[in-house]
């Protein structure tokens, strides 16, 4: 009991946080004292937690008043998008990391690598490293995209043609970017389309074409949980088709910047272009976005024995 309250009042006297960490919360409270504790355990002490519940009756609120350190707000939300963008109002901190309320943290010094990041290079507008899924028991399972421990993608801006040749979206549950990045593209209520929808999926698109850069740190950040009533599946019939229209997209953008009728510019973290892709640079992203496809394929990454197996069930079954 000391050491819980020592942690809270670490936190609590945090008057100027380098970090706020937001969390949306509906319905969620069961996972939510796990979610909380794994983030008061990060070394790197001068973050804030900021939690915008929509008007929960699970207890919720119960727990999060066990916690004087978190800023929070219970109250009715119209959509996702209107809750995220009244966290990133209140949040105060130069960088800004979200957390659902079922997810948390595995690496303790996650929250310090990335500030480490941010603070030395201006080129970088957001770290972001490996996810692991946690099952509804919590139970760690999977690492996410392991083809990565072999072979990483590309860092900052060599990461447009990798993002062009694939859409990847980099994890939402443990990247940290840069709070004014964030804070003017990250999709809100009067947005269209998928990007309401999928407002993640959203601020992916307009991050990358907007010429920010990523920074990849090879290490399991963080864990994202699985339960049976998590948003992914509840509106699954209109979120897949969302991401259908945010591949699209991030192919039709690719396919502008080739055909000469985008002029991709690179931004630093400061937001101030450092550079554009010229007409001499359109053919070498041309054959990265195919390599990067090529290289990535499954079937390349199948050996060959396994390979001839799966063919010859599907030419004779």
């Amino acid at each position: 009991m000391m050491m819980h309250t020592k942690v809270v009042n670490d936190l609590h006297d945090v008057a100027q946080p380098v970090i706020s960490v937001i969390t949306p919360s509906l319905n969620h409270g069961r996972f939510l004292r796990q979610t909380i504790e794994s983030v008061t355990a990060q070394t790197f002490r001068s973050f804030e937690h900021v939690v915008v519940d929509g008007g929960s009756t699970d207890g919720t609120v119960e727990i999060l008043k066990e916690f004087p350190h978190i800023r929070w707000v219970s109250e009715r939300d119209d959509h996702v998008v209107e809750a995220y963008q009244k966290a990133l109002s209140m949040a105060r901190g130069q960088y800004i990391i979200q957390c659902c309320v079922s997810d948390g943290f595995l690496d303790p010094n996650w929250f310090r690598k990335c500030v480490d990041v941010l603070e030395k290079d201006d080129e970088v507008s957001l770290v972001w490293g490996f996810a692991q899924t946690m099952s509804e028991e919590g139970d760690l399972l999977n690492v996410s995209f392991q083809d990565f421990f072999a072979d990483p993608p590309p860092q900052k801006l060599n990461c447009l043609a990798f993002w062009l040749a694939s859409g990847f979206p980099l994890p939402e549950g443990n990247y940290c970017v840069r709070s004014e990045v964030i804070k003017k593209w990250f999709p809100d209520a009067q947005s269209s389309d998928w990007f309401r929808v999928c407002p993640h999926l959203g601020f992916m698109y307009r991050f990358f074409t907007q010429g920010y850069s990523p920074y990849f740190i090879p290490v399991v950040a963080n864990f994202g949980r699985m339960h049976h009533d998590q948003r992914s599946q509840r509106l699954s019939n209109v979120e897949k088709p969302g991401q259908v229209a945010y591949l699209k997209a991030v192919k039709a953008y690719g396919r502008s910047i080739i055909g000469g009728g985008t002029v991709h510019h690179f931004r630093n973290g400061s937001s101030q272009v450092v550079g554009q892709i010229t007409p001499n640079d359109r053919s070498s992203l041309r054959n990265n976005i195919w390599r990067h496809r090529l290289l990535r394929s499954r079937l390349l990454r199948v050996d060959p024995y396994t390979l001839a197996v799966k063919l010859k069930e599907r030419i004779f079954n």
